[in-house]
This record gives structure tokens, C-alpha cells and sequence, in this order.
């Protein structure tokens, strides 16, 4: 219990809404699509976006990553690249991602996105988070373990009414990410 309240704290109190680090590139982490349609989630996550590069005016290249999963009829990148469009985000700034099943494959197939765009490693560009809270420390890890070493987050809430759940359903999550790399 006390490893539970520990993780939970850190997981509550770690920094989701970095404004001053500037980035290169923007990750938009994917979230469910019911067959053409956004989830609330993933409609947060993008207005996130959106606040942050209306807060920042920064012009980053934003990647939109997600595949195709079982209920879907388009990717979530697809569908996300499609809702940024429609709040007047530039074409030109979006790149899509849409082969990631997993949290772990966002970020590798990503980077291979970003540094052959950019023609760096990605340990010397600074890419942005964009996910919802609770997904944050778990997505800090991750995406240390595959090679950025310069991630900052800008996330979305959790729903108020899923918040318990989302922070105990992602403190196993992060578990079995640091036990089993999964």
C-alpha cells in the first residue's frame, strides 16, 4: 500500500504543462477512435495541442501517432490529423505516424519519423508530449528507454469522473512497464 500511495503521488505530482521549453517536434500520442470518430480523450489530448501552440506561437512539426485498432476504421493518426486540419492547423506541419499499437511503439516509430525528417539524433532535439495527465510518467520512461533525452509534456486532464480509475488502471501499467519493458 505504501508502494501504491508512493507511485500514485509521483504520478499525480509529476510536471504535465511545460510552456517554456521550446521544441522541434510536438508527439501527439494516440487514443481510441470509435470507427471515424475521436474519442473524448483523444479530442482533449488534440486541444491540447492546439492550446499549446496558441500559447507558445511556436511552429514545431507535430506528429499525430497512432495505427488502426479493432474497432477503428481509420487510424488515429488519420483521425487526428483530420481534427487538427479542421482547427486551421498548417498541412505542412503534420506528420503522420499510423503503424503505433502501444505507448512504446509511439515513440519508436516516431523517432525514426523525426530523425529522418530532421537528419539529428533524437537525443539533441527537444520533442514535446502531448498526452492526458496520468499517462505522463509512464510516457517519460518509455520514451527514455528508446533514446529522447529531451521530452517535456503538455497534457490534457483526466475526466474528473475517471480520474481514481485512470491513475490506479495506469499505476499497473507503469509497473509492468518497469518489470517487464512491456
Amino acid at each position: 500500500m505504501i508502494i501504491f500511495i508512493l507511485v500514485e503521488s509521483i504520478m499525480v505530482l509529476y510536471p504535465k504543462h511545460d510552456l517554456d521549453t521550446k521544441c522541434d517536434y510536438i508527439i501527439v500520442l494516440g487514443a481510441l477512435v470509435n470507427k471515424n470518430k475521436i474519442s473524448q480523450s483523444l479530442k482533449e489530448r488534440l486541444d491540447s495541442c492546439v492550446e499549446y501552440l496558441y500559447l507558445t506561437h511556436d511552429n514545431p512539426k507535430i506528429i499525430v501517432s497512432g495505427g488502426q485498432g479493432r474497432g477503428e476504421n481509420i487510424s488515429e493518426a488519420s483521425a487526428m490529423k483530420s481534427y487538427l486540419l479542421s482547427k486551421g492547423i498548417d498541412e505542412k506541419n503534420i506528420i503522420m505516424e499510423d503503424k503505433s499499437r502501444t505507448t512504446k511503439e509511439n515513440f519508436c516509430f516516431s523517432k525514426k519519423i523525426i530523425e529522418g525528417d530532421s537528419h539529428k539524433k533524437i537525443e539533441n532535439l527537444n520533442v514535446k508530449v502531448i498526452t492526458t495527465d496520468f499517462h505522463t510518467l509512464r510516457s517519460k520512461i518509455i520514451s527514455k528507454r528508446v533514446g529522447y533525452a529531451n521530452t517535456t509534456f503538455y497534457t490534457s486532464s483526466s475526466n474528473g469522473a475517471l480520474f481514481i480509475l485512470n491513475y490506479t488502471r495506469e499505476f499497473f501499467a507503469l509497473i509492468c512497464n518497469i518489470i517487464f519493458n512491456c
